[in-house]
């Protein structure tokens, strides 16, 4: 979970600044959760089965003509060989509702503070919601 959080915090920062996630983060998560995957023995098919989440935000990205990030569904294949796919599942989900609260806080934060200020075509990074959630995660493991 440490390589994972390294891995995280590096793609979060990156996506907050740049709104963009490097290949070369991408490939060095996914060196790093190979060799956690060796370590800790893991059958192919639950790393696979890992992985589907962060397929179908692909898939939803591809369909969507990238309104959704690439990256992000990247970053989730990636997330498979680090967690659980009830894991990844739940960082998607509570991902999405962290996105969800702040991005509903700037509509209305917009709407009371400027009289009706436009915050629909602002997009968000998502990798730092997922932060929160990887913490809650840890959490859960841990109780």
């Amino acid at each position: 979970m440490n390589l994972f959080f390294v891995f995280l915090g590096i793609a979060a920062w990156q996506d907050l600044r740049t709104r963009r996630i490097s290949l070369d983060v991408l490939v060095g998560g996914a060196a790093a959760g190979i060799i956690t995957c060796v370590w800790k023995a893991r059958f192919p098919g639950e790393i696979i089965l890992a992985m589907i989440p962060g397929i179908g935000l692909l898939i939803v990205s591809i369909l969507t003509g990238g309104l959704l990030g690439e990256g992000d569904g990247l970053f989730l294949i990636v997330s498979g060989f680090f967690l659980e796919w009830q894991e990844c599942v739940l960082l998607l989900i509570t991902g999405q509702i962290f996105c969800g609260i702040f991005g509903l806080a700037m509509m209305v934060g917009a709407q009371i503070g400027t009289g009706g200020g436009s915050v629909r075509k602002q997009r968000l990074p998502f990798l730092p919601f997922l932060l929160p959630s990887a913490l809650w995660l840890i959490l859960i493991r841990v109780v």
